[in-house]
């Protein structure tokens, strides 16, 4: 754990050990880098702040009640939160109760949520202080919480159940089977954390290397109720064997494994197929699945309180991702609904359908390879991927045929892009002037006599 020699020369001011804490000491010990510190002390916030500003640097409040400020030390920054105790209400809720800073890094310790977190460096003498066990734990790369009984820390914090999945996942570890126990059993206190809290988490988890591990831990966890509900409906729900390996939920998990190592790709593929469930219970077959999980995905992202934009990005795709499902599409076809989709959303089309091919269990020709040489081929010859990348405004196309603004104007500038999808070449002034004349003659758009539309 690399520690600055100014931080160093800061800590030689202060009257008590100033520790770093957490994940920073953690990684540290695993080898990882780790790109922030955290840092604690008995030093209460208006303490700190009079010694960081003694000695030249800012130090503003981050969140007084907590006892968190922001110590500026050169270009780098470190939270510094006092030493506390904390009580919880009944139930999950996250937030405490009460807090009371405290002089005693044990007490401060067994807030925490697992021991290898609640391990201390001091950052003048680099000695370590492990008041749970932690070092223990690291050694045996076994996860454990802070306190004897587990459910303690877990009725504190409903979060730390996610939590545990993702360092289970991202560090390797074997979860203590009391802890993993506790976890099980209050899998409900789920339910008393905000949505948005809950879909941070998902990010996180979805995010982790070994993904496939952490959606299977979330299962055995029985946590897809209180995160994701309509993923139980997949299970158990079986597919055509010819051309997938696994039933539609263990189809979706296979999916987000190879899907593009981010949140957002990892969730189309998450959802991708979710509506399927539904669809056959409904009506009998899985033809219509894209649309049901168009609308259900819509309404799980918003629960989580996703973005309306990012809701409706993966929501798209969702729809979308049946598209030339047997690969026999023109090229015209394909190069028309990608430009319609955009750029962004042809990305996201082409990564979805790699995943759930790569996600059937079966090796199979990806029909993606041939979407992604069209893309390549329309970025190549320059298509325009907008109205706005037309070279004519509507403005000229409305001079050119003597008309007034009106809806036409929109449908002639969508016209005009699909044609140049197919033959950028055509995307000139002079080109396009002769395609609006042509395009009103063919559908009748322009009435030369009453300059009507």
């Amino acid at each position: 754990m690399a520690v600055s020699n100014e931080l160093k020369s800061f800590a030689a001011r202060l009257p008590v050990p100033l520790y770093a804490v957490g994940g920073c000491v953690r990684d540290a010990l695993l080898g990882k880098v780790s790109h922030d510190m955290d840092l604690c002390s008995a030093l209460r916030p208006d303490e700190m702040r009079r010694y960081a500003h003694e000695a030249g640097y800012d130090c503003p409040v981050v969140n007084e009640r907590l006892g968190t400020v922001l110590l500026c030390i050169g270009d780098e920054r470190y939270e510094h939160t006092t030493f506390r105790t904390e009580s919880y209400p009944q139930g999950g809720a996250h937030a405490p109760e009460s807090i009371a800073f405290t002089d005693s890094i044990r007490a401060d310790a067994l807030r925490r949520d697992f021991s290898i977190n609640a391990l201390y460096r001091d950052v003048l003498t680099n000695e370590l202080v492990d008041p749970t066990g932690g070092m223990r734990d690291l050694e045996r790369r076994v996860l454990r919480t802070t306190t004897v009984d587990p459910t303690v820390i877990l009725q504190d914090d409903g979060l730390r159940i996610l939590r545990l999945v993702r360092f289970a996942v991202t560090t390797g570890f074997a979860v203590e089977e009391a802890t993993w126990d506790a976890a099980k059993t209050h899998a409900a206190l789920l339910n008393d954390i905000a949505w948005e809290r809950r879909r941070q988490e998902l990010d996180r988890i979805l995010e982790t290397d070994d993904v496939l591990l952490a959606l299977h831990l979330l299962t055995e966890l029985h946590v897809w109720p209180y995160l994701i509900p309509e993923i139980c409906e997949a299970a158990n729900v079986p597919q055509r064997p010819e051309y997938h390996r696994y039933d539609v939920q263990e189809h979706l998990f296979h999916s987000a494994a190879m899907a593009e190592p981010d949140a957002t790709h990892r969730l189309m593929a998450l959802l991708h197929d979710i509506g399927k469930p539904r669809c056959l219970l409904e009506t009998g077959d899985f033809h219509r699945h894209a649309v049901y999980g168009e609308q259900m995905t819509l309404t799980i992202l918003r629960r989580l309180t996703y973005p309306k934009a990012f809701a409706a990005r993966v929501a798209t795709a969702v729809r979308m991702h049946m598209f030339d499902l047997d690969g026999r599409a023109k090229e015209s076809t394909i190069r028309k609904r990608f430009v319609m989709l955009g750029r962004q959303g042809t990305e996201d089309l082409i990564a979805l359908r790699e995943a759930d091919i790569r996600g059937s269990g079966y090796e199979t020709e990806y029909a993606a390879t041939r979407w992604r040489t069209v893309y390549e081929q329309m970025q190549w010859d320059g298509c325009p991927w907008s109205v706005d990348e037309l070279d004519i405004t509507g403005r000229e196309i409305m001079e050119t045929l003597q008309i007034p603004p009106s809806a036409a104007v929109s449908e002639i500038k969508r016209q005009l892009l699909l044609h140049c999808a197919c033959h950028p070449q055509d995307n000139r002034n002079a080109k396009l002037q002769i395609c609006v004349k042509d395009y009103a003659i063919r559908t009748n758009k322009c009435d030369s006599k009453r300059n009507k539309v």
